[in-house]
């Protein structure tokens, strides 16, 4: 009887082990290799960071960043393994308990070709996500079981378990733990608090569902049954567990981490191609650290907004469009930056894509011109009406003065205040177009000026991020300086990539007509075309200038300013507004009407968020 009982043992136990090899084999036929993942380097998330290494925008397929696992709080790893696989390090790929409790319930309720109960260890889910797929049948988990004791045969359960944290979807477009300590707190892992890691241990199950904010009492039930478990294996205490359960569930709502500054992004992105040699945003894993002051952005573009919307009362998504530009004198950092009102609405960007007529904004280039030649701001200009031949049967050319009125001879610095075009031509025939030519190429703005007298009232074209950068060199005392939008780009491993040169100091001005016109500008604040912002130069004891521009019938409108900052530093603004397909504005649209405004509210949301900092 004995003999017979062992022989029939032995028979089960040898058709058992029979069976699992059948198994085995036949149904690990045509299986994925899984050698490239001894190496494995996912495709990750490239980042934008402004000056404060707040997030500006992310760059992915799938919004994933990889983390060695001994960079993992071991409190998070504790939770993904009480709320998934409490006998991880006890398995070799399946955890046969749960297994048999899994297969009982799908045969009961038959529910094998709907969505079957799991039991995956997290070694099963390794194999689902990297190599056998998802699709709910019996056979596909015959397949996973295979590949699991696979992957325990060859590779430690550190790798193993560093695969998983790192690849897991965790909802939100978020693969693996650090992407979704993002998604979810806007934190790095290691500022996650307990009951967060529970957070994040809960949603392996149905991260969809823990993800609407009409599912809170699931999503607190299912962190508080993570905590319990936590407890349960003698991870935390019972006051710990308590403590955590008391609280509410508090995450973000999704985008609220980023700010608008999707202009500056976009520029960002399209030069990259000169600092790296074809890099793969989507895949690199770049952290790219910008100059963008996110306090000074979300002033800017709001000021845009609403200078457009002042524009055009009659509409909420405006016809007209612009852009602001600000910069740091000294260093050409590009601190903030906005193209148009809306970028989901329209991707070109008015701040460094759209070549315009500078108008009376590129008078102080003329003047500069001047003042290289000795002239000063006292130097007398007849202002009376002129006529120039063009040659013959081309007629003549008769600049007037937006008045429309003359006012004979007028020192040189009323040309600027004032802005008078008369006077202004006269000066360049004086001074000859050549030195006005030099003058602008050596300042940047454009591109090349042609040799004929309506240039000097701005009739060439230029871009608001060259003005912008020209009016820098004049308030930093006649410095050159670039727009700088990069501090720095490192790889995911955190290698220098590229860090911005610091160039030895060129001068392009000399500095006692760079300060000379400086002062000019400040004039034309104080009682000239932008008089306008004279009360906030006294009611706040800043010192502030700048240069109105006008084109001819309207069609553009300009505002380059000036702000000096208590640190010494000195901001510069630059305005632009017209429509995308160039027409007029309308007969009273100038750049004191319809630019200067905008710098006005900026100035205003700089001084009260500087008041509120300090």
């Amino acid at each position: 009887m004995i003999r017979r009982l062992l022989i029939l043992a032995l028979f089960g136990i040898t058709s058992l082990i029979s069976g699992a090899f059948f198994v085995f084999f036949y149904y690990g036929r045509g299986l994925p290799s899984y050698e490239f993942l001894k190496d494995y380097q996912p495709p990750l998330a490239s980042r934008l960071y402004a000056n404060d290494c707040q997030l500006i925008k992310e760059y992915a397929l799938q919004r994933r960043f990889f983390k060695p696992l001994d960079q993992i709080p071991q409190q998070l790893i504790q939770a993904f393994l009480a709320a998934e696989d409490k006998n991880f390090y006890y398995h070799f790929g399946l955890d046969f308990s749960g297994l048999f409790r899994a297969i009982l319930t799908n045969t009961l309720k038959r529910s094998w070709q709907n969505r079957p109960l799991g039991a995956s260890t997290i070694t099963q889910q390794v194999a689902k996500n990297f190599l056998v797929g998802n699709e709910a049948s019996f056979k596909r988990k015959l397949k996973e079981a295979v590949m699991s004791i696979r992957l325990e045969l060859s590779f430690s359960k550190y790798r193993i378990l560093e695969l998983y944290l790192n690849q897991v979807y965790l909802g939100r477009g978020s693969y693996g733990v650090t992407a979704a300590a993002q998604a979810y707190f806007g934190k790095s892992l290691e500022e996650l608090s307990l009951e967060e890691c529970a957070f994040l241990a809960a949603l392996p199950k149905a991260p969809a569902i823990y993800d609407r904010d009409a599912q809170t009492k699931k999503v607190q039930s299912r962190r508080d049954w993570v905590l319990d478990r936590l407890n349960q294996e003698g991870v935390i205490t019972l006051q710990d567990c308590r403590s955590a359960q008391s609280l509410p569930v508090t995450i973000l709502k999704p985008g609220s981490l980023l700010f608008n500054a999707d202009y500056f992004a976009e520029e960002v992105r399209r030069q990259l191609p000169g600092y790296l040699n074809q890099p793969d945003l989507l895949k690199a894993g770049l952290s790219i650290f910008t100059t963008l002051d996110p306090n000074l952005q979300t002033i800017a573009h709001q000021s845009l907004q609403q200078g457009l919307l002042t524009y055009d009362v009659t509409q909420t998504i405006p016809e007209v469009s612009g852009g602001i530009v600000v910069m740091e004198a000294e260093t050409g950092q590009v601190l903030a930056l906005s193209g148009g009102f809306n970028f989901s609405q329209n991707q070109f960007n008015c701040a460094t894509q759209a070549w315009r007529q500078a108008g009376s904004s590129f008078k102080p280039i003329v003047y500069l011109a001047a003042l290289a030649q000795g002239y000063t701001p006292e130097t007398l200009i007849n202002d009376r009406p002129l006529k120039i031949s063009l040659g013959r049967g081309r007629g003549y050319y008769q600049p007037r003065n937006f008045t429309r009125k003359y006012y004979g001879l007028c020192p040189l610095r009323v040309g600027i205040e004032q802005s008078r075009n008369v006077m202004t031509i006269k000066l360049a025939q004086q001074i000859g177009m050549a030195s006005v030519q030099e003058m602008a190429t050596r300042l940047g703005v454009v591109r090349h000026l042609p040799n004929q007298l309506a240039m000097a009232l701005g009739a060439g074209e230029t871009t608001l991020l060259r003005l912008t950068t020209a009016y820098c060199m004049i308030v930093n005392g006649g410095k050159k300086v670039r727009p700088i939008f990069l501090h720095k780009i490192e790889n995911h491993l955190g290698v220098t990539l590229y860090e911005s040169e610091q160039f030895p100091e060129e001068r392009v001005l000399d500095a006692e007509g760079a300060e000379t016109m400086t002062n000019m500008l400040r004039s034309a604040v104080q009682c000239g075309t932008g008089r306008r912002l004279s009360y906030l130069a006294e009611q706040y004891h800043i010192d502030i200038g700048g240069k109105t521009g006008t084109t001819n019938d309207c069609y553009d409108a300009w505002f380059i300013g000036f702000i000096k900052q208590p640190n010494g530093t000195t901001l510069v603004v630059g305005i632009f507004v017209g429509f995308l397909k160039p027409r007029s504005l309308g007969p009273h649209a100038t750049g004191s009407q319809v630019a200067l405004p905008i710098f006005e509210n900026f100035v205003k949301g700089y001084l009260a968020q500087r008041t509120n900092s300090s």
